[in-house]
């Protein structure tokens, strides 16, 4: 998905929140230039995710600040879920439709997302789990994923963040029991970024004892072509189904034309207009149908 107007004015408005308690106006104000001349030399190929980690840089940089470490947040998010993966497990295999159960709960917890959202909440996580309400997948894409799923022999699935990985360890255990010759790839953040699984996570959440578990050479909030390592580009040219969690990596792949079905909640207000969404509410679509849900 190409940079928009609307993302790059997010992008500033975000930098001057930053900077809003500091005190010296005119670096303040050198900042903000050379922000927005990050934005003003933005290449055909960046989007919003490759923009951020370039202002990250700058942030970092111009401040001498280190960047911010989401360590500890990651340990306690996946402990948590971890925690409480066993009663959603029973829940997902004692729904009429397990593997249904298991692609909305893993989109529930797209929440746990600091990237995009303010504050991250574990009440509203577990309420988010507990609503009774949860929105369905798509029941039309459903269909078509099962047909495809059929007649697959590979199927890559890429996460997103932390804590949310312990209920995509889930779906992957349910899809590689109904589809035992299905070869399933987890694709997860090459290098640490915001609160993104990586390598790292998915063993703490046991992720790598479910499946095989590959990190996506990139820091990227999301799953950038230009920056990607040729093994995991190689990886998602060759899958016959896709799995995308999260909308980092629907900006960052949407338009490829691969075989993607995307999963995220709707969590800014971009998404929100494009999808006619309210906030949070959960997408299941097809890079290749997408078209008609954005018109």
């Amino acid at each position: 998905m190409k940079l928009n107007p609307f993302c790059m004015c997010c992008a500033v408005n975000k930098q001057e929140k930053n900077i809003r308690a500091f005190s010296d106006m005119e670096r303040k104000t050198e900042y903000m230039k050379k922000v927005m001349a990050v934005l003003a030399e933005a290449d055909e190929l960046d989007c919003a995710p490759s923009i951020s980690i370039k202002l990250k840089k700058l942030f970092s940089e111009f401040w001498d600040r280190p960047e911010e470490d989401y360590a500890e947040i990651k340990r306690n998010f996946n402990q948590l879920m971890l925690k409480i993966e066993p009663s959603v497990e029973e829940k997902i295999r004692s729904s009429s439709d397990p593997l249904e159960a298991a692609l909305v709960y893993a989109r529930i917890g797209n929440y746990i997302d600091f990237a995009a959202l303010p504050d991250v909440d574990p009440q509203t996580v577990f309420s988010l789990l507990d609503d009774e309400n949860k929105d369905p997948l798509d029941p039309g894409e459903y269909q078509h994923f099962l047909c495809e799923l059929a007649e697959a022999k590979s199927l890559v699935y890429i996460t997103d963040n932390c804590g949310e990985i312990v209920l995509d360890k889930l779906a992957v255990k349910i899809l590689k029991e109904q589809y035992p010759d299905l070869h399933i790839t987890v694709l997860v953040r090459g290098f640490p970024t915001v609160n993104d699984a990586t390598i790292e996570d998915a063993e703490e959440t046991g992720m790598t004892a479910v499946a095989r578990v590959k990190g996506n050479g990139s820091n990227v909030c999301g799953t950038w072509f230009p920056g990607i390592s040729e093994e995991a580009r190689a990886l998602l040219d060759s899958a016959d189904v896709i799995i995308s969690k999260g909308q980092g990596n629907f900006e960052t792949l949407n338009g490829c034309g691969l075989n993607i079905y995307y999963l995220f909640l709707c969590k800014c207000e971009w998404f929100q207009m494009q999808f006619h969404a309210r906030p949070l509410e959960g997408m299941f679509l097809n890079e290749r149908r997408a078209a008609s849900v954005l018109s």
